[in-house]
């Protein structure tokens, strides 16, 4: 499985795979293609389902598809738009699945828990006006993090904190922290100095965030 952006432990890495590396005598064999909306969302894969967010007109879609045989199981849309003048259209963020649940946010601060077996919507926030916040150009980007039985995002807009909690069952607001805009960069769990602690790197530097509580520990320029 990999079940969010860069995979089990966002470091890109599986461990203990092996791999054909003889590409010349036994090159990599097409399974299947078929055509996607814009984005630059990568894929979430848990089991036989592959999901991730495409841009299919004037719709901003959370996909499910059959990972075998590249068959749509469910879309999931919500009526956005969204294009930069750099990035084009279409979602930037990757789903997170967590315990039978798709946690999807798209470039305008909507983030949808969904059901990961039917796409059937379990609740949504916009997390931007949930949080007092104005979207910038290049749209909100942080692919959401789950710890525990909380979803982390990132209200990417100016005028709103940096980082955000909201409890997974219910989609309530935890807590908030920080006041740096966020950049394109997803929030990390993990241990610096011993400690556990929520890294994000924002638009000002690299911010320590306090995992209980989201206030910031320390900050690099």
């Amino acid at each position: 499985d990999f079940p969010q952006f860069l995979g089990p432990d966002r470091t890109a890495v599986l461990p203990n795979i092996r791999l054909n590396r003889d590409w010349t005598q036994h090159p990599p064999r097409e399974l299947w293609r078929r055509p996607m909306g814009a984005g630059w969302s990568s894929f979430a894969v848990v089991g036989d389902y592959a999901f991730t967010q495409e841009q299919r007109g004037d719709r901003e879609c959370v996909v499910c598809y059959r990972l075998l045989t590249g068959d749509e199981v469910w879309v999931h849309a919500e009526p956005v738009n969204f294009t930069s003048s750099l990035g084009g259209p279409g979602p930037r963020a990757t789903p997170t699945v967590d315990r039978g649940r798709v946690f999807a946010v798209g470039a305008t601060g909507v983030l949808n828990c969904l059901e990961a077996l039917t796409g059937r919507r379990v609740w949504s926030v916009d997390i931007l006006k949930d949080n007092d916040a104005v979207n910038i150009a290049h749209g909100v980007c942080a692919s959401p993090l789950v710890l525990n039985d909380w979803v982390l995002v990132c209200p990417t807009g100016t005028g709103g904190p940096s980082l955000v909690a909201y409890d997974c069952a219910s989609g309530h607001r935890v807590w908030a922290g920080g006041t740096h805009a966020a950049s394109y960069s997803s929030p990390i769990f993990t241990k610096v100095a011993g400690e556990r602690q929520l890294l994000l790197l924002n638009h000002a530097g690299l911010t320590s965030h306090d995992a209980q509580t989201g206030q910031p520990l320390w900050h690099f320029p």
